[in-house]
């Protein structure tokens, strides 16, 4: 009978593939004869740190941005002396009102003082590498499809290690890659770094109507699916990076609590569902795991189909966490560390917002 979970396991593992089979990367520089008039927008509150990286990213390749605005929401440190020092526009926004969270607000604010044909929201702890920019232009074309861009994760830390599974589970939830392609028609967009044409913007009324959404890029994705826009998601690897975690454990148990049952909510049906029996698949083999180690008397059924579901599965973590980021190998071979960190995060926030409990971001509740 023990038997049987690790059987479930491998039975449930190819969910992976259903959900994340088809990762989609931008291959194309080609220069369009009339460059496209491309506004950055970038909403930045207390961002010092990071926004030096993005600029200069921005500002090193052969092309440039028609314009490059900075929303200083609110900071306290240097960062609109910084945007400025690099010639970038520095608007202020006006006081934040009742029913807006901070960055659709600054989202907002930042396109009403564009003058592009193309606006591109990006976050202030992202960058491009080398040559990436040049991606961008090609994607403003004709017809007018919104784009995003899911930054690679460039880790610098064993802390930052324990974001493998988040991230994985953030960019599956797109239900943007997976298998078959007819699944993808109704994928969601990833907010750092999202192009969309001016017209487009002001046909949904830009970030108003999720001006109360602490994931806003998927309550816009589902307004432009309502008016008949298409969506294209790509995954950022050699064209855009970010580092989300730089303030330690704290900073990233904060951050990933902040949008976690929101971002659970808003996931398309059918990748929840595969990305669940995924994770379930993983728990199954930890539980298989542990009843090895502590039951002398296991079979060798049971040992030998547990050890091949432990190593699938460590394969599948080793591949899937190089397409979303720079994991270490030893975070798939040991994935049950990750895989105990994100259900326990999960369930804190879960239980928080049962209880009514407020999570605090930069200064303000996003609850």
């Amino acid at each position: 009978m023990l038997a049987v979970a690790p059987i479930i396991a491998l039975l449930l593992c190819p969910a992976l593939w259903l959900v994340l089979g088809r990762p989609r990367f931008l291959s194309e520089k080609t220069p369009r004869e009339k460059p496209a008039r491309i506004s950055v927008i970038i909403p930045a509150r207390d961002e010092e740190d990071n926004l030096p990286k993005l600029l200069d990213s921005l500002l090193a390749g052969k092309t440039q941005p028609h314009e490059i605005i900075v929303v200083d929401d609110g900071s306290t440190d240097a960062t609109a002396a910084i945007a400025r020092e690099r010639g970038a526009k520095v608007v202020a926004p006006a006081p934040l009102p009742d029913d807006w969270k901070g960055k659709p607000w600054a989202c907002q604010t930042g396109a009403e003082a564009a003058t592009g044909d193309w606006l591109l929201f990006m976050d202030a702890d992202t960058w491009f590498e080398p040559g990436g920019y040049e991606f961008i232009p090609p994607l403003a074309h004709e017809d007018c499809a919104v784009s995003s861009i899911c930054p690679y994760h460039h880790i610098q830390s064993p802390t930052e290690e324990l974001s493998a599974f988040f991230n994985l589970i953030m960019v599956a939830g797109s239900n943007a890659f997976g298998l078959p392609a007819s699944s993808r028609n109704n994928s969601a967009l990833f907010g750092q770094c999202l192009l969309i044409s001016a017209d487009n913007y002001k046909q949904i009324d830009g970030h108003k109507k999720v001006r109360n959404q602490i994931l806003e890029n998927f309550h816009l994705a589902e307004h432009l699916h309502q008016v008949g826009i298409a969506r294209n998601c790509y995954l950022g690897r050699g064209v855009i990076a970010m580092r989300m975690f730089s303030g330690g454990l704290p900073n990233l148990w904060q951050s990933w609590k902040k949008g976690f049952t929101s971002g659970a909510k808003q996931a398309h049906p059918r990748a929840l569902v595969l990305i669940s029996l995924w994770l379930t698949a993983g728990m199954t083999i930890l539980v298989s795991l542990l009843v090895a180690v502590f039951t002398p008397s296991a079979s060798p059924l049971f040992l030998g189909l547990t050890a091949a579901a432990y190593s699938i599965f460590a394969l599948q973590c080793g591949w899937a966490f190089r397409q979303v980021g720079r994991f270490s190998p030893l975070n798939a071979f040991f994935f049950p560390v990750g895989l105990i960190f994100y259900q326990a995060l999960f369930f804190t926030a879960l239980w928080e917002k049962k209880r009514g409990t407020q999570t605090n971001w930069k200064g303000r509740d996003v609850s």
